[in-house]
C-alpha cells in the first residue's frame, strides 16, 4: 500500500487508499476532500498546503449503520439512585472511489 492519503474526518484523521471503506458520522459531507497528507509513490510524502491542493479524495456512500453502543451508568452514593442508558450514534459507511492527482505524480 504505497499510494495513500490521510484525510480529516470530523475530529480524527483516516489513512485511506482507493477501495477502502470506513465509517463516518451521519452529518459528514460527501464532497471531495483535500487530504492532509499524500503518499503518491513509495518513499515520497507530500505535506505542503500548496502541493496538496492538486489532490482530491473522491468518496461514495455505501450504506447506513450505527456505531458501537456506549453504555452510560450514573450512580449516586447513599441514595439508591441508579440510572442506566445506552446510546448508539447514526453513522455512514463510505468508500474511497479515487484519489485524483496520483496519476500525474507517477509520471514525475
Amino acid at each position: 500500500m504505497s499510494k495513500y492519503a490521510v484525510i480529516k474526518v470530523g475530529s480524527s484523521q483516516e489513512k485511506v487508499s482507493v477501495g477502502d471503506e470506513f465509517s463516518v458520522s451521519s452529518s459528514f459531507n460527501l464532497d471531495s476532500l483535500v487530504p492532509v497528507l499524500v503518499s503518491p509513490r513509495k518513499g515520497q510524502i507530500v505535506v505542503d498546503d500548496k502541493d496538496l491542493k492538486k489532490y482530491k479524495v473522491g468518496l461514495e456512500f455505501v450504506s447506513d449503520s450505527k456505531s458501537k453502543k456506549i453504555n452510560i451508568f450514573q450512580y449516586k452514593n447513599k441514595t439508591g439512585n441508579r440510572r442506566r442508558v445506552g446510546y448508539r450514534e447514526n453513522a455512514k459507511i463510505v468508500k474511497v472511489v479515487s484519489i485524483q492527482g496520483l496519476e500525474s505524480a507517477e509520471e514525475e
